[in-house]
């Protein structure tokens, strides 16, 4: 009887995390799978980081595989440079500062025993670096779960990437599309699951760490990188109507996520300014709303109020709207 047992290749992205990427890399090699590569792709660390690549490298020569930048790339250059140098069957990604937990890759590679899962992803516990808090565990409600390429698009991704694992010959030739020089996994995981089918591992797999110093901070900055995602995918795939219902839906539930936050922070100049775009992802009812809502968002007492009401009800708007 034939085992199920196809090669892994655990892509590690990192920059200057020094003093986080020794326990990334150990909570791989304590998995109970045997057939794995460790890809960690730095991009150009000046703090020391390689070195501690390498220094894995002398311990575990047959695991652990540096791609060691001559130049900074950028997050999608040093994504590529982990990508292409992966030669496993299953791919999975994990932030440099990120965590696996014990059975991770065993437990996930089954469900690529079915051929036509393409991408699989699971519950992970947010926490805070400082203290080590767990703020938020994903994808505990079932509006928060991911059962196709259209919910992949209309509820803006899957947080937490860390816990995603993909099959490599679904993969887009390009790897991740360069033309996010940020933002690239949302576009690259919609690309994968347009090639097949999406399975949810239940139990909660992984550990992604909250900084202030990622990406997911920087949203504001990053938005208009973030919606040219929905753009390109209402594009490219114009004649398929629930592609483009996914599109507005996913434009206009992570405006919402935004809105969230520059209300929270008081910004009333970055709230109007989302404004433009709201309308733009909008139609009908759902636009009549959204003029309401900025009006009463232009009183400042009513701002007032609002930003004031709003930090108490995150974690509840996350898991329902």
């Amino acid at each position: 009887m034939n085992t199920y047992n196809p090669k892994v290749s655990v892509m590690i992205i990192t920059y200057n995390q020094k003093h986080l990427i020794t326990e990334t890399i150990e909570s791989v090699l304590s998995q109970d799978y045997d057939n794995l590569e460790i890809v960690v792709a730095d991009d150009a660390s000046t703090d020391g980081t390689q070195e501690v690549i390498l220094d894995f490298q002398r311990k575990y020569p047959d695991a652990v595989v540096p791609v060691l930048n001559k130049k900074n790339l950028g997050i999608t250059g040093n994504s590529n440079a982990a990508f292409f140098a992966c030669t496993g069957d299953l791919i999975a990604i994990l932030g440099g500062d990120d965590l696996f937990l014990p059975g991770k890759i065993k437990a996930q590679v089954e469900q690529f025993k079915d051929p036509v899962v393409v991408l699989s992803y699971h519950p992970v516990d947010i926490f805070n670096h400082a203290d080590g808090k767990v703020l938020f565990r994903t994808n505990t409600t079932e509006k928060e779960k991911i059962h196709n390429v259209e919910d992949l698009i209309a509820k803006g991704g899957i947080p937490g990437a860390s816990s995603v694992m993909v099959r490599r010959s679904a993969c887009p030739q390009h790897g991740f599309d360069p033309l996010f020089p940020v933002v690239s996994d949302w576009i690259f995981y919609i690309e994968v699951a347009l090639q097949g089918e999406i399975r949810e591992l239940p139990g909660v797999y992984g550990k992604y760490r909250k900084h202030g110093l990622g990406a997911s901070d920087r949203t504001f900055e990053l938005l208009e990188e973030s919606l040219l995602t929905v753009d390109l995918i209402s594009q490219r795939y114009s004649g398929h109507e629930s592609i483009q219902r996914a599109c507005e839906k996913g434009g206009y539930r992570y405006l919402l996520g935004e809105l969230f936050r520059q209300v929270v922070k008081r910004n009333r100049a970055n709230v109007e300014a989302l404004y433009p775009m709201f309308l733009k992802y909008s139609s009908g009812a759902k636009r009549s709303v959204t003029r309401l809502a900025f009006f009463l968002l232009r009183n400042p007492l009513f701002f007032g109020l609002v930003s004031r009401v709003l930090p108490n009800l995150k974690n509840a708007l996350k898991r329902n709207v």
